[in-house]
């Protein structure tokens, strides 16, 4: 019987900003992906980096706030295969409430513009994102999409 190969998969970070039952959405634009749909603050881990470090990372570069680490907080674990693209990931979704600055849009070549709502309020949310979402609100930690 032959070894099967073992999946390396890449993770990304994903951030729920909340301001009291509002979360910081992002519409994306310009990208080829998803594009007027909207997403959070998300970005891929790069090498030599943890998770946090890079959740932290990408709300610094996408909408300029600053989170220190104590105050982010693992909400989901979200294993994907994207219907979209056929890329297979893991997905970890944070969850930050407390963090410094207003946000505001730091990539507007990527992104159309930002909006705090109620993630049930907010429609045109890109896939797995809604389906984190949903799971979060549902109390689940562990998710599966897409396959």
């Amino acid at each position: 019987m032959g070894r099967k190969s073992r999946s390396t998969y890449p993770l990304a970070v994903h951030v729920l900003l909340f301001d009291g039952d509002d979360v910081l959405f992002l519409q994306r634009a310009g990208t080829g992906y998803a594009d007027g749909q909207w997403s959070v603050p998300a970005g891929h881990v790069e090498l030599g980096e943890n998770a946090s470090a890079a959740a932290i990372r990408e709300c610094a570069e996408e909408v300029g706030v600053e989170i220190a680490p104590a105050h982010l907080k693992l909400a989901l674990t979200q294993h994907k295969r994207d219907p979209i693209d056929g890329d297979e990931r893991v997905d970890l979704f944070f969850r930050a409430s407390d963090f410094a600055g207003e946000p505001r849009n730091l990539e507007p070549h990527k992104c159309a513009g930002l909006k705090w709502a109620a993630p049930k309020d907010m429609t045109a949310v890109v896939g797995y994102v809604r389906h984190a979402l949903d799971r979060i609100e549902h109390g689940e930690t562990y998710a599966e999409y897409g396959w």
